[in-house]
């Protein structure tokens, strides 16, 4: 196979933002600061649009109207993923926005109808994510894929930590540590930030762009917003990304590959016992006719361990 190596040149980007803080850090009011900087300085360029909230925070999202120029999009629950993969993708292809807050990600996460409520109703068992996972992967691909500018911001994890004054009084600090999202979903952005809630001031954490290397903790406000879209453009030209999402088909159909190929290693039709144990799951055991991803991760843990009993005992 020929590699087609070439010199790697920087491109611009759609950058990706994360905020998160516990409940009064700021979140909304930062991601507005920004997205309004973010659109003058594309207006700047040539490149009209508007902003607009994906809203799940009920009619906090209409809190700053009265001071910045938005539209919203409400998402009400039920949280699935899905509502959040359609949502952008119709965005993306109106045109009218080019710079989208989600407010906030938590939701499909946490919320009613989101991930950890739909493993639940999966089963509640380990196995359960092999049916909820590929749809929040979906979630992530939607975000980091599309030709948009998204601020997102996440509910922070409470944390609390004990601060004793130069006086000597003791005080209770809020922090939040992490989100409340899947574990590691805050760094699939550009740059993220924690927002401090008793001032509101944002600590990097994550910062692909170099902009915030030596600026500390600070206040969120439209000149980092046209910051952003400064280095965001300083590339050269635009590759669309293609993925292909691995959906909740491809899962089951990889699991009824991986059960099909245990079957004829341990015998197939010819092993009565194993025929039985099929038919637990199915009444032909046929595993083609199973559209559970859970039964088919027991059938398949089922048949290992059968070959690992074999392998011991020959």
């Amino acid at each position: 196979m020929a590699l087609n190596i070439k010199k790697a040149v920087r491109e611009n980007i759609w950058i990706k933002i994360a905020l998160m803080s516990p409940s009064g850090g700021g979140k909304t009011y930062s991601a507005l600061r920004l997205a309004t900087g973010m659109k003058e300085e594309m207006a700047k360029i040539g490149v009209d649009t508007k902003i607009l909230m994906i809203n799940t925070e009920a009619a906090r999202g209409k809190y700053y109207a009265n001071e910045f120029e938005y539209d919203i999009l409400d998402i009400l629950s039920p949280h699935h993923p899905e509502k959040y993969v359609d949502a952008l993708r119709e965005i993306q292809e109106d045109g009218s926005y080019k710079i989208v807050i989600m407010d906030s990600t938590s939701h499909e996460w946490e919320g009613k109808g989101g991930c950890l409520e739909l493993q639940q109703e999966a089963g509640g068992t380990y196995q359960a994510w092999a049916k909820v996972t590929p749809r929040h992967n979906n979630f992530i691909e939607a975000i980091a894929d599309s030709e948009l500018h998204i601020i997102a911001t996440m509910r922070g994890k409470d944390q609390y930590e004990m601060e004793k004054s130069d006086t000597g009084k003791i005080s209770v600090k809020k922090l939040g540590v992490g989100s409340k999202q899947r574990d590691g979903f805050e760094y699939e952005f550009t740059a993220t930030f924690l927002l401090d809630q008793q001032n509101n001031m944002a600590k990097p954490q994550k910062d692909n762009t170099h902009l915030f290397d030596d600026a500390g903790s600070q206040i969120l406000t439209e000149r980092i917003g046209v910051q952003l879209i400064q280095w965001a453009n300083s590339g050269e030209g635009y590759t669309p990304v293609v993925r292909h999402s691995v959906s909740e088909a491809d899962v089951l159909k990889g699991l009824r590959k991986d059960v099909i190929a245990l079957y004829k290693v341990l015998g197939g039709k010819d092993n009565t016992e194993l025929v039985e144990k099929m038919k637990q799951y199915e009444p032909t055991g046929n595993p083609n006719k199973i559209d559970d991803a859970e039964e088919l991760v027991k059938m398949k843990s089922e048949l290992e361990l059968m070959q690992e009993y074999l392998q011991e005992n020959r």
